[in-house]
């Protein structure tokens, strides 16, 4: 039994995501299609963008300016600088664009935050989202997200995201993530904990991101793990991908989450992202 998510935002509205309570855990399924891959790829080019450098005002209107037409006026040389550095981890330029995987990675990344920021998996929307890495090969967590609907207090989820890109079955990839949190769930939390106490205002929520680490160790009911894979839509549903999740972690079903991303074409979004931040650097026109 599925529901159908509620329309929580414009790339929502495009992948559909469905979610899925039959193993005991939340499991969320998005699908897109052919002919939605150029819109959803602005969606995603426009979030990269804000997280990057949204808060710089100026700046971030002239990479929008640029994107809504490429030919309008010229960027200036310190300004570029500054763009490419911003905006082209894992991208690279027309002449040294990044590798497939790296730029995979990124897109698998930004879909999984564009879909876990705005949906209700059960615990009510994140009030905080970390991620996605600032590289896809960066040694850090891919994501962590925060709740506040436990009654004891907030709650987490550490997340792992992954591309499929091979012809082995998606559950190989989903059994890698779960390996790799395993093996450094530690690692990722403390670093997330860094971070965050010192830029959240709120005692309280600090206090909560202090705790990450001995929460997971603990395996206290405020703490979980999330999987997300990325892949393109060949036929394979995914079947039972997330069937072993929960053999990797000593936790309850329900501290479980699982999301697969279906695209019809996921090289082809991929290039389509990479092109939206070219040209909001001005470095590609249309052929």
């Amino acid at each position: 039994m599925s529901d159908r998510c509620e329309d929580a935002g414009s790339f929502l509205e495009l992948v559909g995501p469905e979610l899925s309570q039959s193993q005991g855990w939340p499991e969320l399924r998005c699908h897109l299609d052919a002919a939605d891959v150029e819109h959803a790829a602005r969606l995603l080019a426009e979030g990269i963008a804000r997280r990057r450098i949204g808060v710089n005002e100026r700046l971030h209107s002239a990479w929008q300016s640029k994107v809504s037409d490429p030919t309008a006026g010229s960027i200036k040389a310190a300004e570029l600088r500054i763009l490419e550095a911003g905006l082209l981890q894992n991208v690279g330029t027309p002449e040294a664009p990044a590798s497939a995987n790296h730029l995979n990675g990124l897109v698998a990344e930004s879909i999984w935050l564009e879909v876990v920021a705005q949906v209700d998996a059960g615990l009510g929307s994140p009030i905080r989202v970390e991620g996605h890495d600032w590289s896809a090969t960066d040694p850090g967590g891919d994501g962590l997200t925060v709740y506040a609907a436990k009654e004891a207090g907030p709650c987490f989820r550490l997340w792992e995201s992954k591309h499929h890109g091979s012809a082995d079955p998606i559950r190989d990839t989903v059994n890698t993530a779960c390996r790799q949190v395993k093996s450094r769930s530690l690692s990722y939390l403390t670093r997330f904990s860094l971070i965050a106490q010192t830029i959240t205002e709120d005692e309280s929520l600090a206090r909560f991101y202090g705790s990450l680490a001995e929460l997971w160790v603990d395996r206290d009911p405020a703490a979980g793990v999330g999987i997300s894979v990325g892949a393109t839509d060949d036929g394979d549903d995914g079947g039972d991908c997330f069937g072993n999740v929960t053999s990797y972690f000593n936790l309850d079903a329900e501290q479980h989450q699982g999301h697969l991303h279906l695209i019809a074409d996921f090289n082809d979004l991929a290039r389509h992202v990479q092109i939206e931040l070219w040209k909001g650097c001005g470095l590609w026109t249309e052929p």
